[in-house]
């Protein structure tokens, strides 16, 4: 449940930067928070700015806002958000809105924050895009499908148990395998965690040995003390209908 799982924790933080676009992607890779991975979300950082900077803005105060509605953002259909960044200067912001700016200089508009909400259609839309993506060689999930419930997401599909971290068998000839598994998503201090509420594989409970075998692979989902700057989920609510979160960069 490695690339796919942690695809949607992943994901999960790639919304973080200025779309939290990257919660939602990142777990595709299912790799720990490295130099790879921080190069990966500050790409994706940079590229939700660029196209939130095209949309209509204004300043409220010293804050120069941006309001989204069924708009979308890297190829996802945002809901609703609003995203604020602190310390532009209106000098600069023609610049912004001509995507003249790279990493560094979106660290300068400093205290980006956003609040957002994407519908569970979307975030199914955005899973199945990244695992896409990923070379057949390198694909551990297939057929993936989330269903959201208050607190916690029903993942479904197939898995690829020989790519798996830490499976005692991955030696031996293994068929994809389906899997029904309930999950929870938590914050740790500066950590983004999976609990495993239930879950099957071939229609069989999963024993506690594999359960540790899952999240041993995946956790932390993300840890964002490793970034070499500061950048935090403050909130994450997920509902039947969809994700909200909001989260700050660079305060």
């Amino acid at each position: 449940m490695s690339n796919n799982l942690h695809a949607t924790g992943n994901k999960l933080r790639r919304f973080l930067a200025v779309g939290l676009i990257l919660l939602l992607t990142t777990a595709v890779a299912a790799l720990p928070t490295g130099p790879r991975q921080i190069a990966q979300f500050e790409r994706e950082a940079l590229r939700c700015a660029r196209e939130v900077f095209k949309q209509p803005g204004q300043y409220a105060g010293n804050d120069y806002v941006v309001e989204l509605n069924n708009q979308p953002i890297r190829e996802t259909m945002i809901k609703r958000a609003k995203i604020s960044f602190a310390g532009l200067k209106q000098g600069d912001l023609e610049a912004f809105k001509n995507g003249d700016f790279d990493f560094a200089g979106l660290q300068n508009a400093a205290n980006i924050e956003v609040a957002a909400f994407i519908e569970a259609v979307a975030v199914n839309e955005l899973v199945r895009r990244e695992i896409s993506r990923i070379s057949a060689k390198r694909r551990i999930f297939a057929d993936v499908a989330i269903e959201f419930a208050a607190g916690q997401v029903r993942v479904t599909g197939r898995i690829d148990m020989k790519k798996v971290p830490g499976n005692p068998f991955s030696f031996l000839p293994q068929e994809m395998s389906p899997f029904d598994v309930t999950l929870s998503v938590r914050t740790e201090g500066s950590l983004i965690m999976l609990d495993i509420i239930s879950g099957q594989m071939n229609a069989q409970p999963f024993t506690p040995e594999l359960n540790k075998v899952f999240l041993d692979w995946l956790n932390p989902l993300w840890d964002f003390a490793a970034l070499p700057y500061q950048a935090a989920l403050d909130q994450l609510h997920i509902t039947p209908s969809g994700v909200e979160f909001s989260g700050r960069l660079f305060w």
